[in-house]
């Protein structure tokens, strides 16, 4: 059986926001307003190219500069979606796979939006799973 061809590229934006979290103890202690550099990778899936070209790279950057602008250097939990959900790294891919999926063309399939909160940590969100 032959496996059925796909491409993917990946596209990252960088932004730095501070945020604090609902109902979370670490290590007994409430969490507390603290910042992160946070950057935003996301993955989007071709299953066919076009002129050699899956998905244009600048297409999908302009859109996630628009959400890491608006995202920069704001406490998240000002922003009217995270008064309601828990500004977690997971939460945050969520809420930018919301707000890209409005902007991209109709053919593109997004696969994972990963948010890094710092070198070492990551969330994935995977839309459909």
């Amino acid at each position: 059986m032959k496996s059925e061809e796909s491409y993917q590229i990946r596209v990252e934006g960088i932004f730095e926001s501070a945020h604090y979290l609902y109902n979370y103890y670490s290590d007994g202690r409430n969490e507390e307003l603290h910042g992160h550099t946070f950057k935003a990778e996301v993955f989007c899936l071709s299953k066919k190219l076009s002129n050699g070209i899956s998905i244009d790279y600048y297409t999908v950057h302009k859109e996630l500069e628009k959400i890491v602008d608006y995202l920069d250097h704001k406490c998240l939990n000002d922003i009217d979606y995270f008064k309601k959900e828990n500004p977690t790294s997971e939460n945050i891919a969520k809420y930018i796979y919301r707000k890209i999926t409005e902007k991209l063309p109709e053919n593109t399939i997004l696969s994972e939006i990963r948010v890094w909160e710092g070198p070492k940590f990551y969330a994935s969100f995977f839309p459909g799973t």
